[in-house]
């Protein structure tokens, strides 16, 4: 009797831990089944929530390739200056000067691109209104000289020089501002027979410093 009830109340156990599995499992799959019930039915997708920050920009990427050459572009337009005035000569003489209070002619022209000076007159006629720069050198040997530089019949400035057994030299220069028409020349005012003493060999020269 002991054994038989032993072995009565061991199958009692096991079929109670047997029975508990069963209601365990049957619990699990109707509480897995209303959940997937009450999950069926699904509303309407929501709006898009408002965006969000920026990010922190990225790492710097490797430099690229360098891209095509570019078209040349068009050319610039250049302004022509207006030319600048010029005016400017320069004359020699070898031989003695004529007689006093008249133009000296030269029998050479050193220069006379503009032809404002008349190697036919011996005077420089502005044609260029400014300021000019004028000057002579003179050579002598065994003679004596007296010239004056002349602007329109007045006299700006003389230079007396005497040379006996050797050479001397004479020159004077000055700086005039003359208008259109004005007229400049040199000329000598010793007698002819006293300039033809000696040897005289004389340059005499112009050329505008500015313009007006």
């Amino acid at each position: 009797m002991p054994r038989g009830r032993g072995r009565a109340g061991s199958m009692n156990i096991a079929g109670f831990w047997i029975l508990a599995q069963f209601v365990l499992l049957l619990v699990a799959d109707v509480k897995s089944s209303a959940d997937s019930q009450l999950c069926e039915p699904r509303g309407p997708q929501g709006p898009p929530g408002p965006r969000g920050p920026p990010g922190p920009p990225g790492y710097a990427g490797p430099m690229g390739m360098p891209g095509p050459r570019g078209r040349p572009g068009l050319p610039a337009l250049v302004e022509k200056c207006p030319p600048v005035p010029q005016s400017a000569f320069s004359v020699k003489l070898s031989g003695p000067f004529p007689g006093p209070s008249q133009p000296i002619v030269f029998q050479e022209v050193l220069y006379n691109q503009q032809d404002h000076f008349n190697p036919a007159t011996g005077v420089f006629t502005c044609s260029v209104p400014g300021v000019y720069h004028f000057g002579f050198d003179i050579e002598l040997f065994q003679s004596a000289v007296k010239v004056g530089l002349m602007r329109n019949d007045t006299q700006i400035r003389d230079k007396r020089a005497e040379a006996g057994d050797s050479h001397e030299q004479a020159s004077g220069s000055s700086i005039l501002e003359l208008e259109k028409g004005d007229r400049v020349w040199l000329e000598s005012k010793l007698d002819r027979e006293e300039s033809e003493k000696g040897t005289t060999h004389t340059v005499f020269y112009g050329f505008l410093l500015n313009g007006n």
